[in-house]
């Protein structure tokens, strides 16, 4: 009986070993380098941001269109408040810098930065394609992703689709930065002869 008993478990082992062994684990970073792979194949994007900037002791509620390359570099237009609507600004260079044909946007600094809040989106796109991936794992039934860190950190949620839908700038450990993201497509399918035109 003993015998028989053994002829029974060495197969039984040996099946749940290799069960084991088939199993292919998810690498959380798989997502966003493929992610970051194709923000640079295709050359940035566009995705308009329901964003909440925090300016000192100020909350700015913004509705944001946004046309940017891998490096953070192209325009940004306010759809809302109505009340400076269509101001456009041109984010240039890796530090953010603004330039407005017309109208300037006097909302001041991001708390603890002098990054501008029109210059944020930019700022996320650069960290999505070029700055180091702290950690990454499921939370709430979505991937998050962390860029940077230190002095400044880019909190990143992405969707099923693999494109992100919600972002967080830290300046410090302080958010003072966040935005819905919608509309999210690739920059390579837009028509930036319209969505780049200043219509403020």
């Amino acid at each position: 009986m003993r015998r028989i008993a053994w002829t029974l478990a060495v197969p039984m082992m040996l099946l749940f070993l290799l069960c084991a062994c088939g199993r292919k684990e998810t690498d959380p970073l798989q997502a966003p380098m493929d992610f970051r792979g194709t923000l640079l194949a295709q050359g940035g994007c566009h995705f308009v941001a329901e964003a909440c900037a925090e300016t000192g002791d100020r909350a700015w509620e913004l509705t944001l269109d946004c046309v940017l390359d891998a490096e953070g570099s192209g325009t940004v237009t306010v759809l809302a408040p109505e009340t400076i609507a269509g101001v456009t600004a041109r984010i240039e260079g890796t530090d953010g810098s603004l330039s407005f044909d017309t109208l300037v946007l006097g909302l001041g600094t991001l708390s603890d930065s002098e990054l501008a809040p029109a210059a944020a989106p930019g700022r996320l796109v650069r960290a999505w394609a070029r700055d180091w991936i702290a950690s990454a794992g499921a939370e709430d039934g979505s991937l998050l992703v962390c860029y940077g860190g230190q002095a400044m950190e880019v909190r990143t949620r992405f969707g099923a689709d693999g494109t992100p839908v919600q972002a967080e700038l830290l300046q410090n450990g302080k958010t003072c930065f966040t935005a819905e993201l919608q509309n999210f497509e690739w920059k390579a399918g837009t028509n930036d002869e319209t969505t780049e035109e200043n219509v403020g």
